[in-house]
């Protein structure tokens, strides 16, 4: 029998592999024209890559969202889980607005905000929820990356 907190996990899980899903149609629908016309970065993955990691980094921050809610109710965690879901309004905005809308620059600097929104987020649990602290490092060290190729389209496509 699945245990109430395996099953919370796993609806965690699936309600941000949904938003995973549909943040890729939009992305793959662009992608197909505006995206493939542009000179990138010569360290940007085949497109393959993208939706392995962020299927795996939206795994990895339903659970981080989920510990953060367990634990709301300590001071610092609970400062901690309202950056969370500011950041991961700010991820799931991003998409449209870099593929859809092709805001290049303003979203070069959405992005770098995400990077220190999570920064603040590792910060405030790295003595509390040492774990969850750690789970975020890969999100937190792709996002740098993304804000590097984001940044690099926005210089040499100027």
């Amino acid at each position: 029998m699945i245990s109430k907190k395996t099953f919370e996990i796993l609806g965690w899980v699936l309600f941000f592999e949904v938003i995973s899903y549909f943040l890729g149609s939009i992305t793959q629908e662009n992608s197909a024209n505006w995206y493939q016309t542009l000179n990138k970065s010569s360290l940007t993955p085949p497109a393959i890559i993208f939706p392995i990691v962020w299927s795996i980094l939206y795994a990895i921050l339903a659970f981080a969202g989920y510990s953060l809610w367990q634990n709301r109710s300590q001071p610092a965690i609970k400062l901690a889980l309202s950056f969370y879901v500011v950041q991961m309004l700010m991820n799931w905005i991003w998409t449209p607005l870099f593929f859809y809308f092709h805001f290049v620059v303003f979203s070069f600097f959405w992005i770098v905000m995400m990077v220190l929104l999570t920064l603040t987020i590792i910060y405030l649990t790295k003595d509390r929820l040492r774990f969850t602290s750690v789970i975020f490092m890969p999100y937190f060290f792709w996002l740098i990356f993304a804000a590097y190729l984001n940044g690099v389209i926005w210089i040499i496509n100027a």
